[in-house]
């Protein structure tokens, strides 16, 4: 896949994982049902890609996550982790804050 392909599949990946985040806001979804999700979406997804993802929303600060028991997680793992939307991914998902790495 050329660059600028891949580059316009990682905003689609990513502009999907916050709008199904919104749609359950201010809820936590699993990561193995936000992972198969995306999958449904682009099926050469995989789940690299979703930490690699959910690394990159969250230090914009548009995502939070915890382990599946509710402590604190300190790295990704898309099996044991819940993913949810902060106030500020909101924000971007209902188009009120622009992100061009989004393009939403």
């Amino acid at each position: 896949m050329a660059k600028t392909e891949r580059n316009l599949q990682i905003k689609r990946d990513r502009r999907h994982i916050v709008t199904v985040l919104n749609m359950i806001f201010p809820g936590y979804m699993d990561g193995e049902e936000l992972y198969r999700t995306v999958l449904d979406m682009n099926p050469a997804y995989t789940r690299l890609y979703l930490t690699k993802d959910m690394h990159y929303l969250r230090d914009k600060g548009y995502v939070t996550y915890r382990r599946a028991d509710g402590t604190d997680a300190l790295s990704i793992t898309v099996k044991d982790c819940q993913f949810k939307l902060t106030a500020n991914g909101t924000d971007v998902a209902n188009q009120i804050v622009d992100d061009p790495a989004l393009d939403i």
